[in-house]
């Protein structure tokens, strides 16, 4: 599906402002950006380059019925869901597996709102052990947000919300990066386009590139960045594009090494009871 999305791109010339919409309803506080830092700089030295840790996931899908007890969702799209995640988690040798489809059948959550709808559905749809994916038309809160995702718990409803118009697209894998505890690239904000601090603001990793969000622009075909806003020593952004964590959402296709060590440190400290 990503590689569709690239190619309406290059064959339609586009001009996107990358700030335009949330697009995804995660944020850090500041105490879990504390965290997130101190266990960035660990990360690197505590697994190999090459960890594989030969896991299979289960995933159940909750699709929310319109009024008429429709999905609104094409059941194929699922597999397509899947093996887009599977392909972006072979590194670490992770993969996931469609165990159920469920289907809810009160509409409203159809007009999904953080608080009171987790309150009342999570406790009596989410299946234990597994991800839950919960699928509905419209995120209403958080505002703008195309999806948002609980971070990877032992305990508790380990899920994820996205909107139907995009859970077979690179949100879906964003959201996923969100699961496994990764930040946005832009996170903590004010990072110096030198490396100085990397491990510090920004993501807390230093094979990302400074990423200025909010401010500037693609442009063009090739996801070029143009013109790049400066950080606070007067140097150019050049802003990782192509990294699945960004908004820069029709250039998002990799991982980079840290994020991928990452993830796999925080499937061994919180998910080894998922099956």
């Amino acid at each position: 599906m990503l590689n569709r999305l690239i190619i309406i791109f290059v064959l339609a010339p586009f001009f996107l402002n990358a700030q335009k919409g949330v697009e995804c309803g995660n944020k850090m506080t500041q105490a879990q950006l504390q965290n997130h830092f101190q266990r960035t700089q660990r990360t690197s030295s505590l697994l190999p380059h090459d960890t594989c840790l030969n896991r299979e996931l289960s995933v159940v899908f909750h699709i929310v019925l319109d009024s008429n007890m429709q999905t609104g969702v094409v059941a194929s799209d699922l597999d397509v869901c899947i093996e887009t995640l599977n392909d972006k988690w072979k590194p670490i040798c992770i993969t996931f597996k469609k165990c159920s489809v469920n289907y809810i059948p009160n509409y409203n959550y159809n007009e999904w709102r953080d608080v009171p709808d987790e309150n009342t559905c999570f406790p009596n749809y989410c299946v234990d052990k597994t991800i839950n994916i919960f699928l509905v038309e419209n995120i209403i809160t958080p505002a703008g947000a195309a999806g948002y995702a609980g971070q990877m718990s032992p305990s508790g409803c380990n899920r994820i919300v996205m909107q139907k118009s995009v859970f077979t697209s690179s949100t879906a894998i964003h959201e996923m990066g969100h699961f496994f505890g990764l930040p946005h690239t832009f996170e903590a904000g004010n990072e110096l386009v030198i490396r100085n601090g990397c491990y510090t603001t920004g993501d807390g990793f230093c094979d990302t590139e400074a990423d200025p969000h909010p401010q500037g622009e693609v442009t063009g075909a090739h996801c070029n960045f143009q013109p790049g806003p400066q950080d606070a020593n007067s140097n150019y952004y050049t802003p990782p594009l192509d990294n699945f964590m960004t908004y820069f959402k029709p250039c998002r296709c990799r991982f980079t090494q840290e994020q991928y060590n990452y993830m796999a440190r925080t499937f061994v400290l919180f998910g080894t009871s998922l099956h």
